[in-house]
């Protein structure tokens, strides 16, 4: 499937986290995963499981109180991808002020070797009359765990009812327990600012310290001099002709990657766009590497790659490299979420607005995304009702939603999300709330749009059951990971994960008649704390000593099939896969009939 699929969505080393009521959860860690075109992919675990997290984080959907704070997931695109930008005067003037600013810059890459020399004597000195790296890991850990302690004893008095006497004891006890907590703070600081004023006061006195001052002045002087010479004289600040050119480039990507913004707001990112670069500069980097520009971009704008341009009209050219986990600007998560990106969420009636005809709800979404009149507006809106089942659409057109049964409520919502022709819909448990009669339907439905209209859909479920009819691959994930990725058939046929394993033996579809139903021991692990190898390893009965100590490794199982899991390692014992769950195929075939499409 990859060789011959286009990759339209790519996760690499995603992290989402939520800052909640002072405390960092983290729900999705360091998430890796390619999605295809015209694929169906499900994403499928327990509840609190980062399902649904994970797709909001790469539709733009996630709370306010949630950040990315570490990988990319890039969108490819042509269509959104390609950026044109036609030389007007006011974006030469912008143009030239991006040439004239890497070429003033330029020369600090002369001196980015002596550059880190001083760094690292820097930090050498500032640990000399300081703490040591692991003084200041301890430390900044030790008084971490003191605040947690006081956010939680915190967070419990409030649900503690002041009127009642047994709750006052426990509040009286809490606020003791508070100050207590709060006078170890306090010490501990004190300690750590002793600590460095003796150590200061140490070095201060100690012979090394005016050798060491020496030699970063003797560093310094030697940067300033590197600056101060030409690789080319009389160029622009003496630079060479593979540098001037390589800038001229450089400065086309600017204007490409902030050319669509208002003026005031190009102003704002040229400053912060100087910064990145004269960071970049000052430590060598390399501004021929993608990897380096994407992320000197991402500090405010995605980064567009300069393709051509034509002298003939004026038009500078070039390809958008979107990575939605940087993408800042309103109107750029407008042209991607809800146009590119699109959602079915799992209850109809809360996803509409009852006080809204459903013509006008389906024409609001047509006209904000595309560029047409009412009339065609209207237009396009029948013809997708028609397309979703709705009969008579163009009699239906001004009905209210509580005129509508589940599962037409449930239609008009797929209809809402395929009105501008998404590239992928995420369909968020798009049958639960529905009665099992129709689940079928809406299921049949999408799978039979999906054909027609030729976009990705990626499904949310907690159902294997429904996996089973719908998808070509399955990611299953556990406390923000995935542990297992694989075809429908490596998922049913041949899982890998003990995690895997517990779902499945969870189906009450393959439970022999007169047996007891499967059950999973334990909870899922808190993502408030840190989690030690593996997060499944308490609740797994084939959990080995290294499951306590380190987090397994993603093991190739097949060209398909992925698995994190220490049972995979050649060093482990043979394990196996439960009895009731081997030989699944007769079973599966029977309950779903064969994963094949039908033709």
């Amino acid at each position: 499937m990859a060789e011959n699929k286009k990759v339209l969505l790519s996760l690499r080393n995603v992290s989402v986290k939520f800052n909640v009521r002072g405390r960092i959860l983290t729900a999705i860690r360091n998430v890796s995963l390619d999605i295809f075109e015209n694929e169906s992919i499900a994403i499928v675990g327990e509840s609190g499981s980062g399902k649904s997290v994970l797709t909001k984080t790469f539709a733009g959907m996630l709370d306010s109180n949630g950040f990315i704070p570490e990988g990319s997931i890039i969108f490819s695109d042509d269509e959104l991808s390609i950026t044109k930008v036609k030389l007007t005067p006011a974006r030469r003037r912008i143009l030239a002020y991006a040439n004239n600013m890497l070429n003033k810059l330029s020369p600090l890459e002369r001196g980015a070797e002596e550059y880190k020399q001083i760094l690292a004597k820097e930090a050498e000195i500032k640990h000399k009359k300081s703490l040591s790296v692991a003084e200041e890991e301890q430390y900044a850990a030790d008084l971490k765990q003191l605040r947690d302690s006081m956010v939680d004893t915190n967070n419990y008095v409030q649900t503690l009812d002041k009127h009642n006497a047994e709750d006052q004891q426990e509040i009286a006890r809490c606020q003791q327990k508070l100050t207590e907590l709060s006078e170890k703070e306090k010490a501990l600081i004190a300690k750590r600012d002793e600590t460095i004023k003796s150590r200061a006061a140490a070095y201060a006195a100690d012979a090394s310290h005016a050798k060491d001052e020496q030699a970063l002045a003797e560093l310094k002087a030697r940067r300033e001099q590197k600056i101060a010479q030409e690789d080319k004289p009389g160029n622009p600040c003496g630079l060479s002709d593979a540098t001037l050119e390589r800038n001229k480039i450089l400065a086309y990507e600017i204007l490409l990657s902030i050319g669509r913004y208002p003026l005031t707001s190009q102003v704002k990112f040229l400053g912060t766009l100087k910064k990145a670069f004269r960071d970049a500069m000052l430590a060598g980097e390399d501004l021929r590497s993608v990897a380096v520009l994407n992320r000197i971009f991402q500090t405010c704008v995605f980064y567009v790659e300069y393709r051509s341009f034509d002298e003939a009209n004026q038009v500078v050219n070039g390809y958008a490299i979107i990575d939605c986990a940087h993408v800042k600007y309103t109107n750029d998560w407008q042209q991607i979420r809800g146009c590119r990106i699109a959602t079915v969420f799992q209850d109809p009636m809360t996803s509409l607005n009852p006080v809204i005809t459903i013509g006008k709800q389906i024409m609001t979404v047509i006209l904000k995304h595309q560029k047409c009149s009412q009339a065609e507006a209207r237009k396009r809106t029948i013809e997708i009702m028609g397309k979703v089942g709705i009969p008579d659409p163009e009699t239906r057109f001004d009905d209210y939603p509580f005129q509508y049964s589940g599962g037409m409520r449930q239609r008009i919502v797929i209809a809402i999300a395929l009105s501008c022709q998404p590239k992928i819909l995420i369909c968020d448990e798009p049958t639960t709330a529905l009665d099992v009669t129709i689940q079928a339907q809406i299921i049949r439905l999408i799978k039979d749009l999906q054909h027609e209209l030729g976009f990705t859909t990626v499904y949310i479920t907690h159902d294997l059951g429904v996996v089973a009819n719908v998808a070509e691959r399955v990611a299953v994930l556990y406390a923000g990971q995935i542990v297992e990725l694989g075809t429908v058939e490596d998922i049913f046929y041949d899982p890998k994960h003990p995690y895997t394993w517990a779902l499945l033996s969870s189906l009450p579809q393959l439970t022999d008649k007169g047996t007891d139903l499967f059950s999973i021991p334990g909870t899922p692990p808190s993502l408030y704390n840190k989690i030690v190898g593996d997060a499944f390893a308490p609740r797994n009965q084939y959990a080995m000593a290294i499951d306590l100590k380190e987090e397994p490794p993603m093991i190739q199982v097949s060209d398909t099939h992925y698995a994190k899991t220490w049972l995979l390692d050649p060093r482990a014992p043979k394990t196996e896969a439960p009895k009731n769950i081997q030989n699944l195929h007769e079973k599966m075939v029977r309950i779903y009939g064969d994963f094949e499409e039908d033709e």
